[in-house]
């Protein structure tokens, strides 16, 4: 997937706005102790790396340590770690190795990704005194994050709203807009999307196809996951649509 370097600016300066800012609230300090627990050939190894830019502190853990949930919270206790990112198995993992204590987390900010939510996850994630905790949903072709929900501003896992600069649309097969709570097709468009595949010009062709909503040469990626809206103008992930 061919990811460009403005793309990755359109990420940071999202996040900078809507993740970075409420970690710093949270923690109370300028400048944050983040932990980068992602293998690097993950695209989501670029999440911890952007906070960098934005001034903050990356402890980069081993490929030992961050195959081992223990390890992991084990680190999180040695280098009083302000923010971590890691798949909601493993963060379930973790707890139960003794990152929390009853409601409390030693993070300042929690994010999970890469996996749909379970619902006694998201409640535990919710109840968490002192500590904010982020869902994020994102194809590689949208740049690693392409949607964001703050978990105590719901009742159940949802994948939020869109990243600023990106543009979601919930379709029929004809590509046409659904209404709130029906289901179809994510596609997602913006200032995000990847160029498309390297060498590979007619899977490019099938996944990103001429976006109807947008302005002329405009494009969309067919994600192949299956989404409906809520009543608010927030996202409800599915499941995939070829299950």
């Amino acid at each position: 997937v061919v990811v460009t370097h403005e793309t990755l600016g359109n990420l940071f300066h999202s996040h900078r706005e809507t993740l970075y800012g409420p970690a710093v609230e949270a923690a109370g300090r300028a400048h944050l102790r983040v932990g980068h627990a992602w293998s690097f050939f993950f695209d989501a190894s670029w999440q911890p790396q952007l906070w960098l830019l934005d001034g903050h502190c990356v402890h980069v853990l081993s490929e030992e340590v961050r195959r081992d949930p223990e390890l992991v919270t084990r680190a999180v206790l040695h280098h009083r770690l302000d923010f971590l990112e890691v798949t909601p198995s493993f963060f379930a993992q973790m707890a139960d190795s003794g990152l929390l204590s009853g409601d409390d987390c030693p993070l300042a900010v929690v994010g999970v990704g890469g996996e749909a939510v379970p619902v006694a996850l998201w409640q535990r994630l919710a109840a968490l005194r002192g500590t904010e905790a982020f869902n994020l949903y994102g194809p590689t072709e949208s740049t690693v994050d392409a949607l964001v929900a703050r978990v105590r501003d719901s009742e159940r896992p949802l994948v939020g709203r869109p990243v600023t600069g990106t543009r979601a649309y919930v379709l029929d097969d004809l590509l046409q807009p659904l209404p709130p709570g029906v289901p179809g097709e994510l596609y997602l468009a913006g200032g995000g999307l990847a160029r498309g595949y390297l060498g590979s010009p007619g899977l490019t062709a099938e996944r990103f196809v001429a976006d109807p909503f947008g302005p002329p040469g405009s494009r969309l990626y067919r994600t192949g996951d299956l989404a409906r809206w809520t009543a608010d103008g927030r996202l409800d992930y599915l499941g995939r649509a070829d299950d």
